[in-house]
């Protein structure tokens, strides 16, 4: 079995693991297009309200 390669630590100073960063990379990704569509419902809602 492989050991977690720690690459950093994160604001508390817990270590943080290839993996972990990985899945806070897709994580972060993912809100940021669920962010975009919210945006683009924001206005067409808006457009529609006129």
């Amino acid at each position: 079995m492989k050991k977690a390669q720690i690459i950093g630590t994160d604001v508390t100073g817990k270590p943080v693991t290839r993996a972990q960063f990985n899945a806070m990379q897709k994580e972060v990704a993912r809100l940021k297009e669920e962010n975009e569509i919210l945006k683009i419902a924001a206005v067409l809602l808006g457009e529609h309200r006129k």
